[in-house]
């Protein structure tokens, strides 16, 4: 092969040197060269008059939680495991900006939650976050709270967590949250009700809440009661937090089996959970409605639809959205636009988008051009517990994804794209339903196991020893699935209260046996011996097994 004119002269050892001198600048260029590139879009989204570029920003997400635009002009976002994130959404470049994992307790639907920044945050650069934490206790019963940190950032990293407000009641689910600064600058923290339903309605307890405080934690002197946090009462699970331009704060709450809400929140208002689902419209709502004011949502969904993320649109960019809610679902798998009346104080109809384009949309937010950033959320727990509910779900990592409008000179660019428009129809849905009853199979299965490994001690109908090993007869041991989950994969040491009576003995572990037998046996267990409970899924139990040590 002839050698190149200008190498000529060289001696193949020189060649060869060249070679390897030129391999290593391309090499150092690659090293210094950005790995991400500009947000590629894969579909247009067809308004009235405007075109929206679909396009994705980052991918490869794994359980993240939340997203929001920065003050710095950059793309927040939370993972359920403990990590923040900032990317820049012209590149989808992302930096790590803080590891919460050794502090945060991760287990299905709860771990670091939600992010806010400080609303004067030239001056006070402070992130705010909600995240949950177990409690050390000897015994086998799961304590969760939930608390607020701020980190201040240097530009580069978020610095250590300084806790403002803590001690919030938690659960392996309904921990809420979002939060959100209000133009009157105080920070507003959602809390779920934790599994602890009548606390909702308790002014004097901080679950099932919208909690307001100062940005240093502290209570303002003009919240509704004196030296309480509490803005509002009577909430299940909120997962969104929007004020428009008008200062007026809207909430998106999760419904149980019937009744997702949005709200207009007052200071001071009792928005019924559980008394209230939905609008006063049942015999038992409108006779609690005679004895005690509640206040009932602006739209409400049956069945559920999972209502997410919540955002206010008040931009030029799109002016169909203009003035309107734009809503993020999960179960619902969709973006649901909500025109608002003139004061606000109504909802005027519901327009439907993306239906089962991304799958479940847990987080929206506005960028200050009025490009709108979608969060998926395809890969939590949930699809894994319920995978019937989920047909279609996209098989890729999570993403968050940009719909920004395009000139009309522009749109030629994204003739070659698949054309998507508003879905005329909402998606058939099912009701929830958590409550599986047992199979066959497991109780067969479980009833085996049992024989195997418990029934020496606890005997042949559940009933113990007095006085040495604890029944497991109608008792919340059984009753309460996740403290039973516990205690078989972590095993049991020191003394206990079953059923009013008090035990000491040591029960071993049983994480030896697969996610399917635990599954099996639990079931039988609870199923039997009057405890009349539903199933264990091997989903649950697997992610129970994310919490051992």
């Amino acid at each position: 092969m002839p050698r190149h004119p200008r190498l000529a002269f060289l001696s193949p050892s020189h060649v060869g040197a060249l070679r390897q001198l030129g391999l290593l600048v391309i090499a150092l260029l690659l090293a210094c060269a950005p790995l991400t590139a500009a947000p590629t879009p894969f579909a247009r989204l067809q308004l009235g008059q405007t075109t929206l570029e679909v396009a994705t920003v980052a991918g490869d997400l794994v359980a993240p939680f939340d997203l929001a635009w920065g003050p710095d002009n950059h793309l927040w976002l939370t993972q359920l495991e403990g990590k923040v994130w900032r990317f820049n959404p012209a590149t989808g470049e992302r930096t790590l900006v803080l590891d919460l994992a050794d502090r945060i307790f991760h287990r299905r639907s709860h771990g670091l939650l939600t992010l806010a920044f400080h609303p004067w945050f030239a001056t006070a650069p402070y992130v705010y976050l909600h995240y949950v934490y177990q409690v050390p206790t000897r015994g086998a019963q799961e304590v969760v709270r939930s608390r607020v940190v701020r980190c201040r950032w240097d530009g580069a990293r978020l610095g250590e967590p300084e806790t403002i407000f803590d001690n919030i009641p938690g659960a392996s689910y309904h921990n809420g949250s979002r939060l959100a600064f209000g133009p009157d600058g105080k920070l507003y923290v959602s809390t779920g009700d934790a599994g602890d339903t009548p606390a909702s309605l308790d002014p004097a307890r901080l679950s099932g809440k919208i909690l307001r405080l100062n940005p240093d934690g502290t209570i303002p002197a003009d919240n509704p009661n004196p030296g309480s946090p509490v803005w509002t009462l009577g909430h299940r699970n909120v997962q969104g937090l929007a004020f428009a331009a008008n200062g007026r704060i809207y909430l998106s709450d999760h419904g149980a089996n019937n009744d997702d809400e949005i709200n207009l929140l007052e200071p001071g208002r009792n928005y019924g959970w559980p008394t209230i689902e939905g609008f006063i419209d049942r015999p038992h709502e409108i006779a609690a409605a005679k004895e005690r004011r509640f206040t009932e949502p602006l739209r409400a969904w049956t069945p559920t639809i999972a209502t997410a993320g919540l955002a206010y649109y008040d931009h030029a960019a799109i002016p169909e959205w203009r003035g309107h809610l734009l809503l993020a679902n999960l179960k619902g798998r969709a973006l649901r636009v909500l025109p608002l009346n003139a004061t606000g104080d109504a909802i005027t109809g519901e327009h439907i988008f993306l239906q089962e384009r991304l799958g479940r949309i847990r987080q929206v937010c506005v960028s200050p051009t009025g490009d709108v950033y979608l969060l998926t959320s395809n890969t939590d727990w949930h699809p894994r517990f319920q995978p019937w509910m989920y047909s279609g779900l996209p098989t890729a990592p999570d993403r968050i994804v940009r719909l920004c409008a395009v000139a009309a000179a522009d749109a030629t660019r994204l003739a070659a794209l698949p054309e998507w428009r508003e879905d005329l129809s909402p998606l058939p849905l099912m009701s929830e339903n958590w409550s599986l009853p047992p199979t066959t199979e497991a109780l067969r299965a479980g009833q085996q196991l049992y024989a195997l490994h418990c029934l020496p001690c606890h005997g042949p109908t559940g009933q113990g020893a007095p006085g040495l090993i604890p029944p497991l007869t109608n008792t919340d041991w059984v009753k309460n699935k996740n403290r039973l989950l516990q205690v078989v994969l972590n095993g049991l040491s020191g003394p206990i209260e079953v059923n009013g009576v008090a035990y000491q003995q040591e029960m071993p572990a049983f994480r030896q046996l697969s996610d399917d037998d635990l599954a099996a046996l639990l079931t039988y267990v609870r199923a039997s011996f009057e405890n009349k409970s539903e199933a264990v899924t091997p989903a649950e139990v697997a992610e129970e097994r994310k919490g051992l040590k």
